[in-house]
């Protein structure tokens, strides 16, 4: 491929992912500013947030005419992948519950109370084919496909890390920003291996599974379901998340080196095993040759990313309780355990009043301990 053509694939994924943060920032703004999302049930809601991906995404590929077979890798892959994906994910699972732990030592929980909602009020093939199936299909053909895809063309490895870094961005939290940029990576690894996209897919799709077959459970066992709502009324404790961390640490250790095991072991069975170890061979001749990753609209979404989720993190949070006339503080976080200033949140909303979560502490019903 020409070098001005594998230029214009490089920069062209850039400001597609700034397009998505884009659309992503204009359809908040107008949900907030007309009110709708307040009336917005969940499966609207995650319908829309992945309409904002999908929607894009074919635009830009009808527009930029790109090869599906090599950029998107529309290809098959090796029947063991059927069985090795799903042990690949849960060799995984210790290391994402970690990051996850360390991340609610600062942030709060992005996810714990949508898959409950969801899955409390509808039937488990609902919440499967909207948490599971379409994000590791919509997101996979965004971000393995489209991103991952014309990044390759500078570098195998940078687009797999940085692809993974804009994985986690796109999140627009940082608690699913910690443990998405990991798992972006880990699936960038496991599309290099297989040559394929559908690999990604299915994992994104057991990952996801995984959450909702959880809380299906713990939404329909009794003694489970009193667990999870006395969590989320009284939050946890610093000291249980610590315990936490220290307990998963070996098991996150041992379950990434299975995970790179299997990686192995799938590009040994797709006849891809070279191509993996060139991938970490710097050669001086062709790296000059390279269109670099970095570009201004890259840097630009991100920064526009993780500026929106310090502002709905912590700006809008003390915006919203200055206004309530009542900001409670406690030396010590009785959530956490750590001395910091205690928010209550609207985590008693209906999920009604959860689309795009971060914004809604616009709404006048607060929490009780807020306002009373």
């Amino acid at each position: 491929m020409r070098q001005d053509n594998v230029q214009r694939k490089v920069h062209g994924a850039s400001w597609f992912f700034l397009s998505l943060i884009c659309v992503y920032l204009c359809v908040v703004m107008i949900l907030w500013k007309t009110n709708i999302g307040s009336h917005i049930t969940m499966v609207q809601n995650l319908i829309l947030s992945q309409s904002m991906i999908f929607v894009p995404t074919i635009i830009y590929i009808l527009i930029s005419k790109c090869d599906l077979r090599e950029t998107l890798r529309l290809k098959k892959t090796h029947w063991l992948a059927i069985i090795i994906v799903p042990a690949f994910v849960v060799a995984l699972e210790p290391l994402m519950t970690l990051i996850n732990a360390i991340s609610l030592l600062w942030v709060e929980s992005a996810t714990t109370e949508l898959a409950t909602g969801l899955v409390s009020n509808h039937k488990l093939w609902v919440s499967t084919l909207l948490m599971a199936v379409t994000p590791g299909i919509v997101e996979e053909l965004a971000y393995r496909g489209v991103i991952m895809g014309s990044y390759r063309y500078g570098s195998r490895l940078a687009a797999i890390i940085i692809g993974g870094i804009m994985f986690g961005a796109m999140h627009m939290n940082f608690n699913q920003m910690a443990y998405a940029m990991v798992l972006g990576m880990m699936l960038g690894f496991l599309a290099e291996a297989t040559g394929s996209i559908f690999t990604t897919m299915y994992a994104h799709f057991c990952f996801n599974e995984i959450s909702v077959i959880i809380s299906y459970i713990a939404s329909h066992v009794s003694v489970l379901k009193e667990m999870v709502e006395k969590q989320a009324s009284e939050g946890i404790a610093a000291d249980q998340l610590k315990q936490t961390i220290l307990i998963y640490i070996p098991f996150a250790f041992m379950g990434l080196c299975a995970a790179a095991a299997m990686i192995v072991l799938l590009a040994y069975l797709n006849g891809r095993h070279m191509d993996m170890l060139a991938m970490f061979r710097r050669n001086r001749n062709t790296e000059a040759k390279r269109p670099r990753i970095i570009s201004v609209p890259l840097v630009l979404a991100l920064c526009v990313c993780i500026g929106f989720m310090i502002i709905t993190e912590y700006v809008i949070q003390c915006l919203h309780y200055y206004r309530c006339g009542h900001l409670h503080i406690n030396a010590v976080n009785p959530c956490r355990g750590t001395s910091r200033m205690r928010w209550y949140t609207v985590r008693q909303h209906p999920p009604e009043y959860r689309l795009f979560w971060k914004m809604q502490f616009r709404h006048r019903r607060c929490h009780p301990l807020c306002c009373s």
